[in-house]
Formats: C-alpha cells, sequence, structure tokens
C-alpha cells in the first residue's frame, strides 16, 4: 500500500505564479517520501537521489537563503526555468504579453525571501487519478518520483518549516 501522502518543495515564487497566472494550478515533481535518507537503507524510497529529495531540496534552499548565496544552483535553476515558462506561456498564448513581462520582472528583482522553500503536503487520496510516474530516463536516480500537471490549491498543504 502506497504511503498517504505525497511531498514537493517549491519556492514561494514559484507557488505565487502559479497562483496568480495559472489560475492556482500548480505543476510539481513530488515523491512519496518525505526524505528518502532516513527510509529503510534497502528500501525503493530510499534510491530518491538528494537532488529529487523533497527534505533535500528544502534544506539546500533554506540554507542558501539565509547564506544569501547568489550563486545558489537550485535559485538560478528557478529563474531560468520561471523565465522559461513565461516565455512559453505567451508564445502558446495562456498569457499575454503583460502577464509574461510581469513574471519576467517578479523572477528578475526576486529578493532571497522569495525564493524560500516551501513544503507542499499533498494527500494522495486527491490526486492519484492524474499522478504520473516520471519515467526512468528523467528521474535523479532509480527511486520513484511523480508529477502533477495540474495540482489545485484545495487539494494540498504548505508549510514552512
Amino acid at each position: 500500500m502506497p504511503p498517504p501522502l505525497l511531498y514537493s518543495t517549491n519556492v514561494f515564487l514559484k507557488f505565487l505564479i502559479q497562483q496568480k497566472f495559472r489560475n492556482d494550478e500548480h505543476y510539481v515533481w513530488c515523491s512519496d517520501s518525505f526524505d528518502a535518507s532516513t527510509g529503510a537503507r534497502y528500501s525503493a524510497r530510499s534510491l530518491v537521489a538528494p537532488s529529487a529529495n523533497p527534505a533535500e531540496i528544502y534544506r539546500q534552499l533554506k540554507l542558501d537563503i539565509e547564506k544569501q548565496d547568489r550563486h545558489s544552483y537550485k535559485i538560478n535553476a528557478q529563474k531560468a526555468s520561471l523565465t522559461a515558462l513565461a516565455i512559453h506561456w505567451e508564445t502558446n498564448g495562456t498569457i499575454g504579453s503583460n502577464d509574461k513581462d510581469e513574471i519576467i520582472f517578479m523572477v528578475t528583482n526576486a529578493t532571497f525571501d522569495d525564493w524560500r522553500p516551501l513544503l507542499y503536503l499533498i494527500p494522495r487520496n486527491l490526486v492519484e487519478p492524474r499522478t504520473k510516474t516520471v519515467p526512468i530516463h528523467r528521474r535523479a536516480s532509480f527511486g520513484d518520483e511523480f508529477i502533477l500537471e495540474d495540482l489545485r490549491r484545495n487539494e494540498f498543504d504548505v508549510i514552512e518549516l
């Protein structure tokens, strides 16, 4: 029987952008383990790589924010991703030019606090039919990873540790 929760770590700015410009639908990668490093050594859950482990992602982002690391790999990757998404959304007609410009402005001018990590707690029973397993060639390791393309705000809780 799978665990009752899925976990995903995301930055506050991504949460805000998806709330404001994507009708509060959130695209998330998630895991059925909060911290794979604490699982049984020979379990499948222990095979989730640090770069896909919600606890590790949270800890790294939190440290980068606290230290105000301007070279943070995770923050810079989020900047690139959100900028590319804004351009893609404008190109496919999901948002207009003004919205794209606003997103890019937000990304470019965000403070460290805007990149703070949020942990999403997602009850599996609410999203199971829409949960997609990430193909093995796209995973960070052999451990399971999942994608929810249309996670609605009433389907998850947000906490900060």
